[in-house]
């Protein structure tokens, strides 16, 4: 949050208008639907109407997260094949058209070209071995060429790659650990939903879990998504009774607006690689790249 005081000068200037000429790196933002979703407080009450403001009122703008967090290259592990990434909340892993966040795909590509290890001809270029969510933040691996990236896509269809998370959760799952087994359901080519029954053509999925701290009503958790469908940490967590905080989609909006929790309370903490032997992957058999660098939206619970 920015909080940016009225001066003599700018009265009577619209609420728009003010954040506009004190903010302009918002200066490509919908400012009206700013206000319309609640990011504006005037004198610490939330405003929605872009009216005149005086001098002396305090004006707070909650940043959008790309903006919040100047765009960084975190690298947490690199050979000559691959680099690991901690990618920060709000910024792309590759970006499409019209997308107007960071993305770590084009940093990538520069900083292989910067060390001359950039080839598009001969497929010397990088690629996303897999991706999260543009505001779950954690560690992404890029391939450094095309037949890396091959391998590494065939280790990870075969889980010979895991992924660990961490995430904060409404209520505290029994136990100090276990597992979550629910069912896929595909309804349609783009919407699917888990089940806790089994039904004709579903399939088993299954989550692990470890609870690192609780006070009953949150709970922070470590996760491994054994199966792999899209987003299955999110959607499992969500259908097993303990949403992530800050997710809109799989979550409680209510609760994350109360809490004024903006993004998913989920990072990808750790990468294991049980590549096996004889085979190119080899070299990274057994490696674990991890890191505890953690941009979490609520911290103290």
């Amino acid at each position: 949050m920015i909080r940016l005081s009225v001066l003599p000068a700018q009265q009577d200037m619209a609420m728009t208008e003010f954040i506009a000429e004190a903010l302009p790196e918002l200066k490509n933002t919908n400012l009206k639907k700013m206000l319309r979703k609640g990011d504006v407080k005037l004198n610490g009450s939330v405003v929605k109407k872009d009216g005149a403001l005086a001098a002396g009122d305090v004006v707070e703008v909650y940043m959008p997260i790309e903006l919040d967090r100047a765009p960084s290259m975190e690298i947490c592990y690199e050979d000559e094949n691959i680099i690991v990434l901690n990618k920060q909340p709000g910024m792309l892993v590759t970006a499409g058209k019209g997308d107007d966040a960071p993305d770590l795909m084009s940093m990538v590509i520069n900083y292989m070209k910067d060390k001359g290890e950039y080839f598009e001809d001969s497929g010397y270029i990088p690629f996303p071995c897999h991706k999260l969510d543009v505001y779950t933040g954690g560690l992404t691996l890029f391939a450094k060429n095309g037949d890396m990236f091959e391998q590494l896509r065939e280790a990870k269809n075969q889980r010979r790659i895991k992924h660990v998370f961490q995430a904060i959760v409404k209520g505290s799952p029994e136990g100090e650990k276990g597992e979550f087994k629910h069912f896929y359901v595909k309804d349609s080519e783009t919407k699917y939903h888990i089940s806790d029954r089994q039904a004709r053509g579903s399939v088993p999925i299954y989550t692990t879990y470890k609870v690192l701290r609780s006070n009953g009503e949150y709970s922070l958790l470590q996760v491994e998504p054994v199966t792999q469908i899209y987003n299955q940490e999110r959607a499992h967590l969500e259908a097993a009774g303990y949403p992530i905080l800050g997710d809109n989609v799989y979550g409680v909006p209510r609760l994350n607006k109360k809490l004024g929790i903006r993004y998913q309370a989920l990072w990808a903490t750790e990468i294991r690689f049980a590549t096996g032997v004889n085979n190119v992957l080899e070299y990274l058999n057994g490696t674990k790249v991890m890191t505890d660098e953690i941009g979490f939206p609520l911290v103290n619970f």
